[in-house]
């Protein structure tokens, strides 16, 4: 059998067995999520030995020259030597090229990278500063147009990172990044459809940048932006965009203002309301939405009910999490920050009657989810997200929880869905990939399009609770539950070993995972 050397220590991989589940069985707390080869959570290097080439899908070229590889896909042909990956392998050096105040509480930031770096506009990337502080920041470039990457910064009190760019980074030091990620840019190929983008705050940054690639990009169709602030010197590009407004007849930009002082030329109210307002009808436009989570949240939900199509709405809620006593600082604790985790849950949905008697009151919705947990249970990037979870039982924990959903009733009492699925890295590629099959189901059994695009209204309001680039942990009464790990306990009822499948006798000691369950022997369990 191959030997896996790791971290001083020999492991044996049995035949067949991957190298994640072979760490995993002898209790080594190796970081993963999807299990076959998607998420790259479970990147490492093999330092010595041979790598199979069915180990690397998806690496870039880089990468894979240095060894890199994916346990969850690796079955060794022969002995190995394993590394944990290097930060300076997944991060790059940039250089701080110029800083400058757009408004009293919000600064321009250029920066130059070591490496060109291909990327959209309106996507974010992760900046990180000498001691690791990390966080991340959107891009108001365009990479045909700009030289350097260009970010927008709220100073917020109390916020460690926007604190430190504002009062101490200058022009010439050094910062990391690493990225681009996200899906809300523009989008090739839709080069007719009418934009609508929404922002509150920095949230103008990315959407600026979506605006400005698209009339780059010769857009035909008609692009409206709206800017909202409490106050006027909050609307901080305001001249910029007139100006682009003026050198392009389809652009057309909007300063909202909340407070009680409105100048001249700006609309009074809040932003979302006000686009709303014009634009009753949003069938066959593309929507954008940046900003404060509670417009972006009501600005996503209205957009579907004014018929916006789910899967072309953008939704990027700017948000920044205060931890309670005895929790770690999330990943993003400054406003200006587009978080990608520690969001707060998704509110609830309007009952919807007319969908609800569609579905048979349950007895349509039934067969649909047998008919799609069927087909996810067979296709290979879902399935491997629901191992170790029994088809029947998942489609009873969704058809109560959907059902609470279509009509207020207090049904289901399991885990939310940033809980349900904290483990599971999921980009937004997959999320819209698992929608495309979920539509297809819906067709199949004759849902009409109308209310088709209504329950997918319904999923999409979970987007921002399960798209993610690493695991969160799960969050119950405020408190932070491990993440990862191993537990031991003796047995008071037999049990299947998951390692070997030999039985577990009662009274036997055994190892387990904590967010997988799985169960290994003393066997199992040696080195």
């Amino acid at each position: 059998m191959p030997e896996l050397h790791f971290e001083g220590e020999t492991y044996e991989c049995r035949s067949g067995e991957t190298v994640l589940d072979a760490l995993l069985r002898c209790g080594v707390n190796l970081p993963f999520s999807c299990r076959n080869g998607i998420c790259q959570v479970c990147l490492h290097r093999c330092t010595r030995g041979v790598v199979p080439e069915q180990a690397r899908p998806g690496l870039r070229p880089t990468l894979r020259a240095q060894g890199y590889f994916l346990p969850c896909k690796c079955i060794p042909e022969g002995d190995m030597e394993i590394a944990p990956p290097r930060e300076a392998d997944l991060f790059s050096p940039a250089v701080v090229y110029e800083k400058t105040l757009l408004a009293p509480d919000v600064c321009r930031l250029l920066v130059e990278p070591a490496t060109a770096l291909y990327y959209h506009a309106g996507q974010f990337v992760n900046l990180r500063r000498a001691d690791g502080l990390t966080r991340s920041y959107s891009l108001a470039s365009v990479p045909q147009e700009d030289y350097f990457l260009e970010f927008h910064v709220k100073r917020i009190p109390g916020g460690v990172m926007s604190t430190w760019i504002f009062d101490e980074l200058r022009k010439g030091e050094e910062l990391e990044i690493h990225g681009p990620h996200g899906s809300g840019y523009y989008v090739g190929g839709c080069e007719g459809q009418d934009l609508l983008l929404i922002a509150t705050g920095t949230g103008l940054a990315p959407l600026i940048g979506v605006a400005r690639d698209a009339l780059q990009s010769g857009h035909r169709g008609r692009i409206h932006l709206y800017h909202g602030s409490h106050a006027a010197q909050g609307l901080y590009l305001n001249e910029r965009l007139l100006e682009l407004a003026m050198q392009y007849p389809s652009f057309r930009y909007t300063g909202c203002v909340s407070g009680p002082d409105v100048p001249p030329g700006h609309v009074s109210g809040r932003v979302h309301k006000a686009a709303f307002g014009l634009h009753e009808d949003l069938r066959g436009w593309r929507v954008y939405l940046a900003g404060l989570p509670q417009m972006v949240r009501a600005a996503e939900a209205r957009a579907a009910r004014l018929g916006a199509d789910p899967s072309a709405i953008h939704a990027d809620p700017f948000e920044f999490h205060r931890p309670a006593a005895g929790m770690r600082p999330a990943a993003s604790s400054d406003a200006s920050v587009s978080t990608r985790a520690a969001r707060g849950e998704s509110t609830e949905f309007v009952p919807d009657p007319e969908l609800w008697a569609a579905l048979g009151e349950g007895a349509l919705m039934s067969e649909i989810l047998t008919d799609f947990y069927t087909r996810v249970f067979e296709d290979p990037l879902l399935a491997p997200y629901f191992q170790g979870v029994t088809k029947r039982r998942l489609i009873e924990k969704v058809y109560s929880f959907m059902r609470q959903s279509f009509t207020g009733e207090r049904i289901y009492f399991g885990d939310r869905p940033r809980n349900a699925h904290h483990w599971m890295v999921i980009s937004d590629e997959l999320f819209d990939y698992r929608e495309e099959l979920m539509v297809a189901c819906l067709r199949r059994h004759g849902v009409p399009e109308h209310l088709i695009t209504r329950w997918r209204a319904v999923e999409e309001r979970f987007r921002r609770d399960i798209v993610k680039t690493e695991p969160w942990s799960r969050v119950v009464n405020g408190v932070e539950l491990p993440l990862e790990g191993f537990g031991e306990e003796t047995l008071e009822v037999g049990t299947l070993c998951d390692g070997c499948k030999r039985e577990i006798d009662a009274g036997e000691h055994v190892r387990y995972h904590l967010r997988l369950g799985t169960t290994y022997c003393n066997s199992c369990t040696a080195p």
